[in-house]
């Protein structure tokens, strides 16, 4: 049996994935000031209520009602229990979801007050110093040029160079015991059996990766020499998983945006070089297959995928892949295409042969999803034959069930049924039938003018909301010695949000959903307070001090009333002096 997903586990799983990628898989969203909408998944609608925030990781449907994080949609949209919902999100992201017994220390951008993502900053500046200055950075500037690249692009890229030697790194930027744990947690420096520390990239040209907010999170190291592995990746840290990254998307969003579609390559050094070539909307994944992630988040900047992959068993292997992958995304309006190129053959080999217009032009004749799918299929089946047919027809039904509803689904029934000779409804598997009340929105009314809040849960509300109102709340003290209802709830909740940085409505909700307050603070966490962005604080702070001021009035009452009848305690004779000095 499973053991308990730690909390700390729950926390990274919301906060890596994004929420509006997520959902814009189920239902296609637009943008709206500095949110999303779409027309509620829950329940019938034709005007848009239904919001999502990036922000927050937060939705909520102001017709139905509907409203959580990432695992509550997948447990509402998909049926899914709450560990499923989690195994479905940990398995898109690519990460092992670990059990209570093995828990570890919570995972943070900070690691003993050292900031990762600045660090990350400082390493590659280093990198690039070295292949600047070093004595030994011939063989690298050599390399580079021989694959035909400017400085001016090796700068764009901010390509480095790591040096031979154990501890180049280690002794310029792991100058206390804080700095290097940071670089080991990084994955910019590694342990042997033995218990050594030293350099990970050692004589390698060095490629950072950037994620989606430009940051950078890892490298990967091509080899100078014919030594093994050709290309050492970083491995999976707190800031960084390959499963949610692509090489080069940060820097490639205008000519993808000016383009409209990006093309997917397997190599650091494909990317490289189409940018060297004036093909600038490349991407790569980092030496993982494609996942769900990587689509959704192409997907959010372009509706036109273009997979590029060596024309050999290997590459036909890989495209199979992504394909299996992408069709659960495929959506009516989307585009996936295949380009397979020669034997021996890359994106980088070809672009520098053929040149950048005759690169392009084979990117025009790249297969479309459903023709590769058709072709792959009818490979495996002999049509001649009665049964071969039939073969082809089960070779097909699985796929038909992972593609959405719509027109290109059902094209793709009408042509498998033409070529077997069958009717398309044969095709399809019967599916159960579903309850009306099966999702929680379709039960959940908007009443016509929503319940005034108290103080205090106007409070929480706020809070919920806007986590970062908690900083300005600097004594914690009359609130924890107060009786008022709900200011455990209250206090929890600001000690939370004052615990780091990471903490949005989808970290705070689920943080609560085994304590038995997850459906009141979910449903507070979506109340209008109808504020400008420049009140809140005040209003905030105005409603602490308010709630502070109610519960001291009621405290004395309630000892001056007991002083009256019987004589007080100690500690209650204290509180009462404390009470009436205020």
């Amino acid at each position: 049996m499973a053991g308990r997903i730690p909390q700390h586990f729950i926390d990274q799983l919301i906060n890596r994935v994004d929420l509006v990628d997520l959902i814009d898989g189920y239902v296609p969203l637009k943008k709206a000031g500095s949110n999303y909408k779409a027309c509620c998944p829950f329940h019938n609608e034709k005007t848009p209520s239904f919001s999502v925030s990036a922000a927050k990781q937060f939705y909520h449907c102001f017709g139905c009602g509907a409203s959580g994080t990432a695992i509550s949609f997948l447990m509402e949209y998909d049926h899914l229990e709450f560990r499923e919902a989690v195994e479905k999100l940990a398995g898109a992201a690519g990460l092992e979801i670990p059990e209570e017994a093995q828990t570890a220390q919570p995972v943070k951008h900070t690691q003993q007050g050292v900031d990762l993502y600045e660090l990350m900053k400082s390493v590659s500046a280093y990198f690039q110093e070295q292949l600047r200055h070093h004595s030994d950075r011939g063989l690298a500037v050599d390399y580079l040029k021989n694959r035909g690249l400017s400085g001016q692009t090796a700068k764009h890229f901010g390509l480095g160079y790591a040096p031979e030697g154990w501890d180049n790194l280690m002794s310029k930027l792991g100058t206390s015991s804080a700095q290097k744990k940071a670089l080991e947690d990084t994955g910019m420096l590694t342990r042997n059996e033995k218990g050594r520390v030293y350099d990970r990239f050692r004589g390698r040209i060095m490629f950072p990766i950037e994620d989606h907010r430009g940051r950078i999170v890892g490298f990967g190291g091509r080899v100078l020499d014919k030594g093994e592995p050709k290309y050492l990746n970083s491995p999976e840290t707190p800031i960084f998983h390959k499963g949610s990254e692509l090489y080069g998307l940060y820097g490639a969003r205008g000519g993808i945006k000016e383009q409209d579609n990006v093309i997917v390559v397997e190599g650091y050094m494909d990317v490289v070089a189409l940018a060297e070539a004036g093909v600038n909307n490349a991407v790569a994944t980092l030496g993982t297959a494609t996942t769900t992630m990587h689509l959704q988040r192409l997907f959010r900047h372009t509706s036109n995928l273009v997979f590029s992959f060596d024309g050999d068993r290997a590459g036909r292997a890989a495209a199979w892949k992504a394909l299996e992958t992408s069709l659960p995304q495929m959506q009516d309006g989307r585009t996936v295409s295949f380009l397979f190129l020669p034997d021996g053959e890359d994106p980088d080999s070809m672009v520098q042969k053929e040149g950048k217009e005759a690169f392009l032009e084979r990117v025009k004749t790249a297969k479309p999803i459903i023709e590769f799918l058709i072709a792959h299929l009818s490979e495996q089946a002999d049509l001649d034959r009665l049964d071969g047919r039939a073969k082809l027809a089960s070779l097909a039904k699985p796929l038909i069930k992972q593609l959405p509803k719509g027109v290109l689904r059902q094209l793709f029934i009408e042509t498998i049924a033409r070529m077997v000779n069958t009717a398309p409804n044969s095709l399809l598997e019967p599916e159960p039938a579903r309850q009306e009340s099966s999702r929680p929105g379709k039960r959940l009314h908007k009443s016509s003018k929503p319940a005034p809040l108290t103080p205090m849960r106007r409070a929480i509300s706020l809070l919920l909301q806007h986590p970062e109102l908690a900083h300005n709340i600097k004594d914690l003290g009359p609130l924890r010695v107060s009786q008022v209802h709900g200011k455990d709830v209250l206090v929890d909740l600001l000690e939370l949000c004052k615990s780091g940085d990471g903490i949005s409505t989808g970290v705070i909700l689920e943080r609560f959903r085994e304590q038995g307050l997850y459906s009141a603070l979910e449903k507070l966490a979506s109340h209008d307070h109808l504020l400008e962005s420049e009140a809140l604080q005040s209003t905030f702070q105005s409603l602490i001090a308010g709630i502070e001021q109610s519960a001291a009035s009621s405290e004395l009452d309630t000892l001056i009333a007991k002083a009256e009848n019987q004589s007080l305690n100690s500690e209650e004779k204290l509180r009462l002096n404390q009470l009436l000095q205020r």
